[in-house]
């Protein structure tokens, strides 16, 4: 009984200190944690005399230089968080930037924003996301990742990117609503530094990991999903060289053993060649082979996005052929040249049962790959038939 009596009595003594404890911190303030990130040369890599650390005004700045390269800041790895900092471009200078996931300069993912798009505040470009795979920036192939922004000049720009798991939300000078909104994050790492480039001052960099203002991390919805007319599913060929002055025909198709491979279209039925084969620093092409079964002849159209060349054959029988060339204005398909579906659409005859899709891509310019989709799929029993193609060496 004595034993069970002092037992409770320190249990009592227990909660009283506990108690006690607790009430001298509750009344304490707590200690704010400071995100800033110093401006200062030892905080950062970057190319001698193309960086200055400066005052400007009334606020300590870093200033980047004109073909300054990546200004990368050391000894830190962002995954989740919020980045906020200021910028005012040097004019100029076409475009600024900061990549994030970074890995090296060849793995990253960026956001930037185009000065030279000042004067018209409705142009679609003015800010932009994209990944880089194998060092290509995939600019030309995410027309979707850009809309306006509301960038001054002679004054500080604020910028908030918010990044939670797959996601990434963009706010721009206070305003309320994002200027980007990201529903899935495409770069190949979810970790990495942080980068700047481009001649701008920037201050008041702030950096709180984990910190991602309530935004999910799981990837948004991909309403595409839902229809069923995207050619999602392909045999391919390894990259061959092709030449310039070059072009393909039904005669130089790879043997059918040669498709010996397959590629699965990414979000919004992207077949991401670049993410599979890396980038072409001479002119490449690449063969796709799928197959169609119709319940009875059928006369459809293909929608086809593509970048740089496509050369399309139904059923040994050339259908289309055509240039998607950015750096020959005359040559730019809509949106601007970018890959999109909206690039091209042309009638296709399908025969009653098997019929063989075949598209011969080609690339010497940033990002390559397509995005195919029947308008209508009327009197079609089945898409993607790739599984009787592939050729799996023995």
């Amino acid at each position: 009984m004595k034993a069970r009596t002092l037992l409770i009595l320190c249990f009592c003594a227990l909660q009283n200190l506990a108690f006690t404890q607790k009430s001298k911190t509750a009344g304490m303030p707590v200690k704010a944690v400071d995100h800033t990130i110093p401006l200062s040369p030892d905080k950062w890599i970057f190319q001698d005399g193309k960086v200055e650390f400066v005052d400007y005004k009334g606020k300590k700045s870093m200033k980047i230089a004109k073909n300054a390269g990546q200004v990368v800041l050391k000894d830190l790895v962002f995954k989740d968080g919020t980045i906020e900092f200021d910028v005012e471009p040097i004019l100029p200078e076409f475009a600024q930037s900061i990549y994030f996931h970074r890995k090296d300069e060849k793995e990253q993912e960026i956001v930037y924003l185009r000065f030279g798009t000042i004067a018209n505040k409705l142009r679609n470009d003015a800010i932009q996301y994209t990944p880089y795979f194998d060092g290509i920036n995939m600019w030309d192939m995410y027309p979707q990742y850009q809309g306006p922004a509301p960038i001054k000049v002679g004054e500080w720009n604020h910028m908030k990117l918010v990044i939670s798991g797959h996601q990434m939300r963009v706010y721009m000078n206070h305003w309320p609503k994002p200027v980007l909104e990201i529903p899935k994050l495409e770069g190949n790492f979810k970790e990495g530094s942080i980068a700047f480039e481009g001649a701008a001052y920037l201050t008041d960099l702030k950096i709180k990991p984990n910190e991602a203002e309530g935004l999910p991390s799981q990837e948004g919805v991909d309403l595409s999903n839902h229809e069923v007319n995207y050619l999602r599913k392909w045999a391919t060929s390894p990259p061959m060289d092709l030449p310039l002055g070059n072009e393909p025909y039904l005669l130089t198709q790879p043997k059918p053993e040669s498709f010996s491979d397959s590629i699965v279209a990414e979000r919004a039925g992207f077949i991401n060649l670049t993410r599979k084969f890396g980038g072409n620093q001479s002119r490449k092409m690449v063969w796709l082979k799928t197959k169609i079964i119709a319940n009875e002849p059928v006369k459809t159209r293909l929608q086809l996005g593509f970048s740089d060349e496509v050369w399309v054959f139904v059923n040994n029988q050339t259908v289309f052929v055509d240039k998607n060339l950015y750096r020959q204005e005359g040559m730019r398909k809509y949106p601007q040249g970018r890959m999109s579906k909206d690039n091209s659409s042309f009638g296709i005859s399908l025969k009653q049962g098997e019929n063989e899709l075949m598209i011969a891509v080609a690339n010497d310019f940033y990002g390559w790959g397509i995005v195919a989709r029947l308008e209508s799929i009327e009197g079609i029993n089945s898409i993607d038939e790739v599984s009787s193609i592939l050729k799996v060496p023995k």
